[in-house]
């Protein structure tokens, strides 16, 4: 018999921010195959019995190919175990779950997808910044500035000189230089403001306010996984409240959520 796929949006990184869904699907695992940017205190909330693999993704030190861990979910499902992907984030927001669960369906596998929150929303709230604010911006763009094969994404740039919009861009801190150069040239106001936000929602949480003029110096020592954002309601996080990341003790067993 055919075990399960869970796919668990697993959010930004402070456990607290686990859905309930999430934290019960995680109880239930087998087997539990985890992003490299999943944090300590998530992994320490998967049970002792579940057998946890690394199958995370940095850039140019992929442990495991793409099709490998469809794979590797295909034959731990057809022996019958229940298999978590734990993504980071939302599996649907440049997370790949979108291909693994097409391939899981495709190969008869009972298949689970539970949201989780993106960074492209929950960074930006972490250090005062309102994607949408009313008079300031009216709508919000979320691109990716990596393509497959480690290629460069810039058909977003004209974006950044619509009026009253936000552009929150994702992986794109090591791709500074070619977005700066990029968007310059095409007349973007270069007093644009920008901030960058790095490991939101955790204990280390930062972010560096700057303008697209200057970005280039500035992400030189910004800490990763960081997030981009284009737009006046930069200037907001001078106003609006923080996030407050609580240390805690991840002890609060799982059973209490179930």
């Amino acid at each position: 018999m055919n075990g399960k796929l869970y796919l668990i949006g697993c959010g930004p990184g402070d456990a607290d921010l686990l859905t309930l869904k999430a934290l019960k699907a995680i109880e239930k695992l087998d087997i539990a195959l985890i992003d490299h940017l999943l944090t300590q205190e998530i992994i320490d909330l998967i049970p002792s019995r579940t057998q946890v693999i690394f199958v995370g993704k940095e850039k140019g030190k992929h442990s495991f190919p793409q099709d490998q861990i469809n794979t590797m979910i295909t034959e731990y499902a057809h022996q019958g175990y229940t298999v978590g992907r734990l993504k980071c984030g939302d599996p649907y927001i440049f997370g790949r779950g979108t291909e693994e669960a097409i391939y899981a369906t495709k190969n008869a596998i009972e298949t689970e997808v539970i949201p989780g929150i993106s960074s492209a929303f929950s960074a930006p709230l972490s250090v005062g910044i309102a994607p949408t604010a009313r008079g300031v911006s009216s709508g919000v763009s979320i691109v990716s500035a990596h393509l497959c094969g480690d290629r460069v994404n810039l058909s977003w740039i004209p974006m950044l000189g619509v009026k009253d919009h936000t552009t929150v861009v994702l992986m794109g801190l090591s791709r500074t230089r070619q977005i700066v150069k990029e968007a310059l040239d095409r007349g973007i106001d270069p007093t644009l403001p920008v901030a960058i936000v790095s490991n939101a929602t955790t204990a280390i949480q930062s972010s560096i306010i700057t303008t697209l003029s200057e970005l280039v110096t500035v992400a030189k020592g910004a800490p990763k996984p960081a997030i981009l954002v284009f737009g006046d309601v930069v200037n907001l996080s001078l106003t609006l409240p923080h996030y407050q990341y609580e240390p805690k003790e991840l002890s609060y067993a799982i059973s209490q959520a179930s």
